[in-house]
């Protein structure tokens, strides 16, 4: 972050109080070959009241604009004005208005709507500076899209949430990856690139995918065998106990036959 961000940072501290642990000290993430865009702001933004080379903000108006509002009506307050530092000729003034009238970013025309509690693009100011310097709250969405020329084949989601964590303010990385339209991408017609079933180099050739087995084809697999295990030990164990009871069936005749048999001995 610049110093002069820090700077700001701890203006708004001392400025703002119930903002100290809403404010995002960082900048948005920085995505390659992409830019992003804000359709509205939180309550509690600031915008810097920058001036282009040969102007300054005179030392009666504000340094800054700020967000304010409630949940049923929100506002810039403040207004931002920059005068000249010295009197510029007339063809150098009219460069000057050329150049800003040309370089000034266009405001988003594509606003759905304007939810309660958030502030739309603050308007633009003579001769401000092309740049723009926020100090976004905890809770904005930046969103990003590819540049020209370049999108991105996974198609992924170009969005960033300024977010309160463990007492730290941080933005949430953009799974966004934008890649040139004239390279030849690995991935045609944007689709996920098909599992290849040849094994690399210096490994063992793996089975086809189709006759791999799932694990649930392996957990009924074991159930079966668990199951045939179970049936054959219950069929042994019924064997075991009818053996069992014909044993002892055969001992009972036995012992009564032997008995009758010494008493009729005993009677002769």
């Amino acid at each position: 972050m610049e110093p002069r961000l820090r700077m700001w940072g701890l203006f708004i501290v001392i400025m703002v109080p119930g903002c100290v642990t809403e404010v995002c000290l960082h900048d948005p993430p920085d995505i390659r070959n992409a830019m992003f865009k804000i359709l509205r702001y939180e309550v509690g933004t600031m915008l810097n009241c920058d001036c282009e080379k040969g102007f300054r903000r005179p030392s009666s108006r504000p340094p800054y604009m700020l967000c304010t509002g409630n949940s049923s009506h929100s506002f810039w307050e403040n207004r931002c004005q920059c005068d000249p530092t010295s009197n510029p000729s007339p063809l150098a003034e009219k460069e000057a208005t050329w150049i800003h009238s040309q370089r000034l970013p266009n405001l988003p025309l594509e606003l759905p709507f304007l939810l309660p509690g958030h502030c739309e693009e603050p308007p633009p100011w003579e001769h401000g500076s092309l740049k723009r310097i926020y100090h976004f709250m905890v809770g904005q969405t930046v969103h990003y899209q590819c540049a020209q020329g370049f999108r991105d084949p996974r198609r992924g989601l170009g969005k960033s949430i300024c977010e309160m964590t463990r007492g730290k303010t941080r933005w949430t990385q953009p799974q966004l990856k934008c890649r040139s339209e004239t390279e030849n991408s690995q991935f045609p017609d944007d689709e996920d690139p098909p599992l290849s079933t040849e094994a690399p180099p210096g490994s063992e050739t793996s089975r086809p995918l189709t006759t791999q087995r799932t694990d649930f084809e392996e957990h009924t697999d074991v159930a079966a065998t668990m199951a045939s295990f179970i049936l054959t030990t219950e069929y042994q164990i019924a064997v075991a106990g009818c053996v069992l009871l014909l044993i002892s069936i055969l001992l009972l005749s036995g012992l009564t036959w032997q008995r009758r048999w010494k008493k009729s001995r005993g009677t002769i």
